[in-house]
């Protein structure tokens, strides 16, 4: 037996050969971290057939639905899910901030229509009553969904001609996450999709500053009040029901943002968290996030944030914004995926959050307000002077132990990913370098080209990837760490080496304090 550990020459060959065997285990390099992101949103579709009876059910007919599916454009989510769906305005807000990530979607169809049911049972609608006659001409500013719609307003059009041309506007617009319909002076909004998401469909009159209605015309439902939702959707898809557990299984995703968020009876977070739960441990070790967004204000996100207490929860809060909750949390987490993927330490502060139109300037938050949520759990987000939203600190729902103690450990969402990380790197450096190596204890002497792990080995290799970690910025005070690390062979185990590696991560500067005096 040669001290050589060649793979494939054998040692009993006796035909003369020349062989060369190639081995790349020296010059093997782990590359970027892999990361994929997924999106869980309903698509649209008509429902075929007669209305169901006693005996059918019906759902829409979503050829995409169920599985799971690479977008790498905007237009391909529309083509493959419907033009206004939750999952493909959810995908563009995504690669509006992530344009070059891995994105996967999956599509749910909307719940079954029951027996005796409208094929838009279940969805959200609103009733826009106009009145008057216009004395002026005019823009009629609207915006729905964070989506501006502007109608043209004519000296003398009459209410039911306002209300005709809105339903037209709304009909070209079909990104829109609803449709209309309209009756003489009266216009009624319906979500695409049903359940509770369609609740958070908001609809402001003369939202930016400067625009005004046209003298001579006004809508009721805006008389007392310059925002409207959308109400009475229910029957949200059950995760659980649609086996989506199985459908991702197998797949390592790093991000994961949802359609819903905790105002419905589906139990979907809860049920996406235990999923990630699971993945966090030792032994599957797929660590990944979940984003979700609640609408309201910001007693609504405080609400929520202290409902949740959970390190693989990441919460944006920007209340009152006109953007939908779920197009909020994927523009967010594809904000937070490009920072991570480059650098997971990295601060997810001032980073720009692409397709989320900021509040009006009276409801934006100021630093005691978000410093009122990030306590509760919800990441913060902040407008600038020209209205564009950025990260502001990027908190999970973390806040306490199983015993109710106070803990800061899981606080930051660049913790989450900076451990997910080096968990990542440490196996992949480790099993790329010693795939086949044998253990020994120290002290013993092998020939050359001998592959053998021992104790000391194990020590030098682990200090050698900290002092890379502290290069790349991710972790601090390496004689610290030298002094506290143990490796050692396992007392039960004669095959199994064990680590102990007291990592000290690195932090973010969020604050400086500085007491200027002066004579």
């Amino acid at each position: 037996m040669s001290t050589i550990p060649f793979s494939e020459i054998p040692a009993d060959n006796l035909v003369p050969i020349f062989a060369v065997e190639i081995n790349n285990e020296r010059a093997s390099k782990s590359g970027p971290m892999p990361w994929k992101n997924l999106l869980i949103g309903q698509a649209v579709g008509a429902i075929t057939g007669s209305t169901p009876d006693a005996e059918k059910k019906w759902r829409p007919n979503t050829d995409n639905t169920g599985k799971l599916v690479r977008v790498m454009e905007g237009d391909q989510a529309d083509s493959l899910f419907g033009r206004g769906s939750q999952i493909a305005l959810m995908a563009k807000n995504f690669l509006k901030n992530a344009p070059y990530m891995e994105l996967y979607c999956l599509a749910l169809a909307d719940e079954l229509v029951e027996s005796g049911q409208s094929a838009d049972a279940g969805k959200a609608t609103k009733t826009l009553t106009f009145v008057g006659t216009a004395a002026e001409s005019g823009p009629l500013y609207l915006n729905i969904a964070g989506q501006a719609v502007t109608v043209t307003v004519i000296d003398t059009d009459t209410a039911a001609t306002i209300a005709g041309n809105l339903k037209a506007k709304i009909d070209s617009m079909v990104d829109l996450p609803v449709v209309a319909t309209v009756s003489s002076s009266v216009v009624t909004l319906t979500a695409k999709n049903k359940g509770a998401a369609g609740n958070d469909i908001a609809i402001f009159l003369n939202f930016n500053e400067g625009e005004k209605t046209p003298n001579g015309v006004s809508i009721t439902e805006f008389a007392s009040t310059d925002v409207v939702h959308l109400s009475g959707g229910s029957g949200d898809t059950e995760f659980s029901a649609e086996n989506v557990g199985n459908l991702i299984e197998g797949t390592w995703f790093n991000a994961i943002a949802i359609n819903q968020g905790d105002n419905t009876t589906t139990g979907n977070v809860a049920y996406i968290k235990d999923k990630l739960d699971e993945r966090w441990t030792a032994m599957k070790q797929q660590t990944g996030v979940l984003f979700y967004c609640v609408g309201g204000d910001m007693t609504a996100e405080i609400t929520a944030g202290n409902a949740r207490n959970s390190q693989v929860i990441c919460l944006p809060g920007l209340p009152d914004s006109p953007t939908a909750p779920c197009n909020i949390a994927a523009a967010v987490m594809g904000a937070c995926a490009v920072s991570a993927l480059n650098d997971p330490a990295l601060p997810l502060s001032n980073v720009a959050v692409k397709g989320v139109v900021a509040p009006k300037r009276a409801k934006r938050l100021g630093v005691t307000s978000r410093n009122a949520i990030l306590k509760a759990g919800v990441a913060a987000l902040f407008v600038g002077d020209d209205g564009t939203v950025y990260l502001n600190r990027t908190v999970t729902t973390y806040k306490y132990k199983a015993n109710g103690a106070s803990d800061i450990s899981y606080r930051q969402l660049e913790t989450v990913f900076t451990l997910s990380f080096l968990r990542w790197d440490w196996n992949n450096y480790l099993s790329g370098k010693y795939p086949r190596a044998k253990l020994a204890a120290d002290g013993n002497e092998f020939g050359p080209g001998q592959v053998v792990m021992t104790p000391k080995k194990g020590m030098s290799e682990l200090l050698t990837r900290y002092q890379d970690w502290m290069k790349m910025g991710l972790v601090q005070n390496f004689d610290l760490f030298r002094q506290n690390v143990v490796v050692e062979l396992d007392q039960n185990d004669p095959n199994a080496l064990l680590f102990l590696a007291p990592a000290n991560l690195i932090k973010q500067f969020f604050i400086s304090k500085t007491l200027l005096q002066f004579e």
